[in-house]
């Protein structure tokens, strides 16, 4: 938790929590720790598999830290682990008067992000989402973990030629429209958007330092097409194909987009892959980028995948609930530690319809929260 700053203090927070690093050791048998920085940076991010850190450790000439490219590391956040990986750079440094080592890696799951998805055969059939995946993800020793409904089998999925692990996990995941991340252990994780709410806020005028707004229109469309291929021959015009559509009231220029589908698939599964399309495009429109004071909240780290309710009037949001899908908790000399929040409405990872429909809000008076432009604030989106 960061400490308060006092009316006439500088500028400049300090979490009582630590950013510590250990690294096991080459029997592979205790971990040593390592802590204290000046500078670092620990990242995690819906949109990446994985997380990744970056933290340059002082070091005596001629007796530089035991770390090495490639050793199993975990960083924790006072008590609690948030990336569980590997060392991919131990580089040394200096400058007039001071002498370090670089430390940088990533999550375990960083492993599917360039290499290439290998399976006898490269199709499967009628076969569940977790099934594909963990076919895909057991070459490079990673667990899978399930938290969310599968959905019904997948009638048909085949890799692409040179197709990225990480790609393929990604495309068998979004047929039955569901997330899949990382956890804190270094499992990749199937799961739905937002399942649980963070106990800490955003407010303005307490623990934020800066606030920014992020997202525009340019990936929306006006009407999104499916097009997919049925295995059934019914009749002439379904061994045709098959098509689905959903439209964005809210876009008045002629915008289409056609989407063409992943193998065998049926009506309903169309319909639900344009309908995903639109909401998850929608909710990218909007978001905020938050600095807030400290890397915890009464002890914990700020989360990732988590509600959390925010307090602005300049963003004209008063206790709506958004999505957490970015952190990004860093010290420096400057602002000392720090976290950065990215937020959106939760449907930009949504899983499943809506109960509520979203409107577009005209711009009001500042601190007039109920006509706001800021996207859809509707308290509805978060309650699930």
């Amino acid at each position: 938790m960061a400490k308060p700053i006092q009316a006439g203090e500088e500028r400049f927070t300090r979490d009582t929590a630590k950013i510590v690093v250990e690294v096991l050791g080459l029997d592979g048998f205790g971990w040593t720790a390592y802590e204290g920085w000046l500078q670092s940076e620990v990242d995690r991010n819906l949109e990446a598999l994985a997380g990744t850190f970056s933290i340059p450790i002082s070091l005596v000439p001629g007796a530089p830290p035991w770390i090495h490219r490639g050793d199993a590391v975990r960083v924790r956040i006072g008590d609690k682990v948030v990336i569980t990986g590997y060392v991919l750079a131990a580089e040394p440094f200096y400058r007039r008067s001071e002498c370090g080592m670089r430390v940088m890696g990533r999550d375990r799951t960083g492993d599917l992000v360039s290499c290439s998805a290998i399976y006898k055969g490269g199709q499967w059939r009628n076969v569940t989402v977790d099934r594909i995946i963990k076919d895909i993800i057991s070459p490079f020793g990673l667990e899978l973990e399930v938290a969310t409904d599968l959905g019904d089998p997948v009638k048909d999925f085949k890799l692409g030629h040179g197709e990225t692990a990480l790609d393929a996990v990604a495309r068998a995941a979004r047929l039955r429209g569901i997330l899949v991340t990382r956890d804190d252990a270094g499992r990749v994780l199937l799961t739905k958007a937002g399942k649980d709410r963070f106990k800490g806020s955003i407010v303005r005028g307490q623990n934020v330092i800066a606030m920014e707004s992020v997202g525009s229109d340019e990936q929306r469309h006006s009407q999104y097409f499916v097009y997919g291929q049925c295995n059934t021959v019914e009749d002439f015009d379904t061994a045709k194909g098959l098509k689905a559509s959903s439209k964005d009231s809210e876009i008045t220029r002629y915008l289409p987009l056609v989407i063409n589908a992943e193998g065998n698939t049926t009506q309903a599964e169309l319909q639900t892959q344009a309908d995903h399309t639109l909401r998850v495009r929608r909710g990218h429109a909007y978001g905020f980028r938050y600095t807030v004071e400290g890397w915890t909240f009464q002890g914990e780290p700020w989360p990732l995948n988590q509600r959390v309710a925010i307090y602005d009037d300049v963003a004209g949001l008063d206790g709506a609930e958004w999505l957490i899908c970015g952190v990004k908790q860093t010290c420096d000399l400057k602002e000392g530690d720090v976290t950065e929040l990215l937020v959106r409405p939760i449907e930009a990872y949504d899983t499943a319809p809506l109960k509520s429909k979203v409107k577009r809000r005209n711009w009001g008076n500042k601190g007039n929260t109920t006509n706001h432009p800021r996207g859809p604030s509707d308290r509805a989106q978060g309650a699930n």
